[in-house]
């Protein structure tokens, strides 16, 4: 018994260290357990609230606006629809044309169309591109024809995009880019691609030449064709960029013992441009006929005198009528349009019916040369900022004085720096000017843009008094009265305070704010009645062109003074 007993006392023993154990492990286990369960819902919690941030994180986008790079923030947000993001494009940008987007493909390295807000990632590239005003697509529905005849005809002149005949209208001719700065080269026909990218193939392989005249003929047309969609006289460097192009593309077209490669190509594209030009005529295309001997004038009939093309870069130098217009038809709109710019509040109908006249207009300040007065009683409304600007854009696509003030101001620090290290004559000019500065550090924006152009003008080796006239404690109507021997002339008033324009003697406006917007609006008057600059100013205007709005079509080679200015800027 007493075996037993002992047997019995450590069975008990070892069962109660074992339930200790077993319930020792249950317990670790499910504090394990419990610790594991909190830690996957602070996983849980955490990824949820990084999910959160991340929806609620701000979407920052690169947006190209013409020549300007701005930047726009989503805060809460992208919009759904592609609609609703271009409106807010519109109003965050102050734009109020007719707008479209495009965005950078990251595989493709190029911009598509946007069709989805989707597409888009944080620190994306966008571009604004300004729809073509006054595209209109009038859909009619084609009655049943008992003709079938000439069957491929009306192929041609169909387009089936569903179940009904459709016809649509002519597409506006309107030119809507600047020269690119590498030309793209445009895809050829599907016998001359599939001879090029043989031929590429084998230059690669053992340096074999591409000749043959079927391909060169048909190279020349479709880049004569590309070329007239930016200009109607592509000058030689514009010629040399295209042929230059071409061969980087396409090296079997390189030309062996030619300097560069392709001097035969910029030779041949001359010719062939004049050729483009000659079967243009035919369709009536006003740039073309006004260089027509009959549309000369008696003194000037010689086939190389007094050739009307642009000269300071114009994308829409002399554009033809939009589709349906004639020149009766937009003669009662003129007349309508002086009705309309004698009341207020018909700024959007005036800007409609500015933009359906641009054709007829440049005719006039083209083929006609009036003189200003003139020109001003048959078009009021062109004389006002808003309109002038408006005219900048319909003749070279960009906006004038976002464009120009932004550039002005961009360089300002710049040019400070460089006119307070000019030595000699001019610099002591320039010191004179400056001391306005330098006496009020805190000086306003527009203080300085003042200042910075003045001192540019001298700078260029030009007078500001050449450009600019200032007067103290003298009225506006007695100002008028000493400019009327001038050409071109900005006028400053102090006391009162009051700035305008005076063109061939007739001031054309007034009420400006300052100095620098009035320069700005004075380049966009010589575009929009065709204006040569000032021979005393040419410099300047120079800078204006090509520095302050961006158009320089590589032709007429820059100036020394233009040259060294810009080199100095981009050290």
């Amino acid at each position: 018994m007493t075996t037993l007993n002992t047997l019995k006392t450590f069975i008990n023993q070892r069962l109660a260290v074992a339930v200790d154990e077993i319930f020792g492990l249950l317990e670790t286990t499910i504090l394990n357990y419990e610790e594991e369960i909190n830690r996957q819902r602070r996983l849980l919690e955490h990824e949820r609230t990084e999910i959160k941030t991340e929806a609620q994180q701000p979407m920052r986008f690169r947006v190209i606006i013409d020549h300007d790079i701005k930047k726009i923030t989503f805060q809460n947000g992208l919009p759904s629809s592609v609609e609703d993001l271009i409106k807010v494009f519109q109003q965050a940008f102050s734009i109020t044309t007719a707008i479209g987007l495009q965005y950078k493909d990251a595989d493709f390295d190029d911009f598509f169309t946007l069709t989805s807000t989707s597409d888009l990632k944080d620190k994306d590239t966008l571009k604004v591109v300004h729809m073509p005003p006054g595209i209109i697509m009038t859909m009619v529905r084609q009655e049943p024809n008992p003709d079938t005849s000439d069957v491929s005809s009306v192929d041609d002149m169909l387009s089936v995009d569903s179940q009904d005949n459709l016809i649509p209208s002519p597409p506006v001719t309107e030119r809507h880019n600047l020269w690119p700065t590498i030309f793209p080269i445009p895809t050829f026909s599907y016998n001359t691609e599939m001879a090029l990218r043989q031929g590429n193939e084998k230059f690669l392989k053992d340096g074999t030449l591409l000749t043959s005249p079927s391909v060169k003929s048909d190279i020349l047309e479709r880049l004569a064709e590309a070329m007239f969609s930016y200009t109607a006289y592509p000058n030689d460097p514009q010629r040399t960029a295209v042929a230059q192009a071409l061969i980087e593309k396409h090296p079997c077209l390189r030309e062996p013992g030619s300097f560069n490669g392709c001097y035969g190509w910029q030779q041949s594209l001359k010719y062939k441009c004049a050729n483009y030009r000659s079967k243009l005529k035919a369709h009536g295309n006003p740039e073309l006929l006004i260089n027509t001997m009959k549309h000369k004038q008696e003194g000037d009939r010689k086939p190389a005198k007094n050739i009307k093309k642009p000269r300071k870069s114009e994308v829409n130098y002399l554009p033809p009528h939009l589709a349906g217009e004639t020149d009766d038809s937009l003669e009662n709109v003129r007349l309508e349009l002086i009705a309309a710019s004698r009341t207020k509040d018909n700024v959007q109908r005036i800007n409609d019916m500015m933009s359906r006249t641009y054709s007829c207009r440049r005719r006039e300040v083209v083929g006609q040369a009036m003189h200003v007065t003139e020109f001003k009683e048959r078009w009021p409304a062109l004389f006002d900022p808003k309109q002038i600007n408006e005219e900048f854009r319909r003749c070279n696509t960009i906006p004038l004085e976002s464009t120009f003030i932004s550039q002005l101001d961009k360089y300002t620090p710049k040019f400070l720096e460089l006119f307070s290290s000019k030595g000699g004559a001019v610099g002591q000019r320039m010191k004179s000017v400056l001391i306005e500065l330098i006496k009020d550090p805190h000086a306003s924006v527009m203080k300085k843009r003042d200042v910075t152009l003045r001192c540019l003008i001298e700078y260029m080796g030009e007078s500001v008094q050449e450009l600019i006239s200032d007067y103290y404690r003298t009225a506006e109507d007695q100002v008028h009265e000493d400019l009327k021997t001038q050409s071109m002339r900005i006028y400053v008033c102090h006391q009162p305070d009051a700035v305008g324009i005076i063109i061939d003697g007739t001031p054309v406006l007034t009420g400006l704010e300052n100095m620098s917007r009035a320069c700005c609006l004075l380049l966009g008057l010589t575009y929009a009645l065709n204006l040569d600059y000032p021979p005393k100013l040419a410099k300047t205007f120079e800078v204006f062109q090509r520095l302050f709005v961006g158009l320089d079509m590589l032709q007429p080679k820059p100036s020394s003074k233009y040259i060294n200015l810009k080199n100095k800027l981009f050290l």
